[in-house]
């Protein structure tokens, strides 16, 4: 398959070559945990046996082919030459038929070549080693407004920032949509806290005490204010794909500001514009 793509924000066509996808895996390989006891047919397999109740899974490797022309040796070095001060270090990957998905990773080879057609040409095998899942091109923040992608008759919402902000009195529920496919962990910050407060999904509940102001991290696991670090009792949990309700407890019954950021993830494939925005969950 013949395809562009990004790195370090430069477009692979900036360097006059055309690449051709190698190989492009579209899951991770799962890790595995499995015990094989004698007299027992099969094993059991406690791979989902974890305080997540799921999967995890390695990076994976993506690899294309870039042809590099020239018009002769001498041209063809000169743009090898800047094809590996382009192909260094980590960054963003971006593919041009999967383009609201960026994968995280970096080149985990060397990159080897042999002149072709009298040094007119060279065929590079490039292999990116990217982190499991892809991130959505933006997250809750929502995407710049000249975006390209974003059409007249979409239902998707301005402002999403807001949508993912909550006014809650005397504890209630706040409804979140994940607009990706996998499970993510997000940050929460509640502002006018004061007391005992609680955050619920499902069987898992995060609790703390806090005045003022709290941030959880919910990727990071911890917690703190404006002063540092504070304790919590519970666990920290996940956002499963689609829609959560979170119960949200305060011991004073006062007003709580709920803001909740995160950048989805993807499988392998995802657009954040054919989500189902038509519920106002704010």
């Amino acid at each position: 398959m013949r395809n562009g793509f990004t790195y370090n924000g430069c477009h692979s066509s900036q360097f006059g070559v055309t690449v051709k996808t190698r190989s492009r895996p579209i899951r991770p390989e799962a890790k595995r945990f499995a015990i094989d006891l004698p007299l027992r047919d099969g094993e059991y397999d406690f791979s989902a046996a974890n305080a997540l109740g799921r999967e995890m899974f390695y990076e994976r490797t993506f690899t294309v082919a870039i042809s590099v022309f020239a018009d002769g040796l001498e041209g063809l070095q000169s743009k090898l030459t800047a094809i590996s001060l382009w192909l260094v270090g980590s960054g963003d990957l971006i593919f041009d038929d999967i383009p609201f998905v960026v994968w995280k990773g970096k080149v985990s080879d060397e990159i080897i070549y042999m002149p072709e057609h009298g040094g007119k040409k060279a065929v590079l095998d490039v292999s990116f080693r990217v982190k499991p899942f892809g991130f959505a091109l933006f997250g809750t923040e929502g995407p710049v407004l000249d975006c390209d992608y974003l059409k007249l008759d979409s239902l998707f919402p301005i402002g999403l920032d807001d949508i993912y902000t909550f006014t809650v009195k005397n504890g209630g529920e706040i409804h979140i949509l994940n607009f990706g496919d996998r499970h993510v962990r997000g940050v929460i910050n509640i502002s006018g806290c004061s007391g005992n407060i609680s955050l619920a999904l499902g069987d898992k509940t995060l609790s703390f005490t806090a005045v003022g102001s709290a941030t959880l991290d919910f990727n990071a696991q911890r917690a703190y204010t404006p002063s540092g670090e504070i304790g919590v009792g519970g666990e920290f949990f996940e956002l499963p794909p689609g829609e959560s309700v979170i119960r949200v407890g305060c011991s004073s019954g006062s007003t709580l500001t709920v803001s909740v950021s995160f950048t989805p993830q993807y499988m392998y494939g995802g657009n954040p514009f054919e989500a189902d925005w038509s519920v106002n969950y704010a």
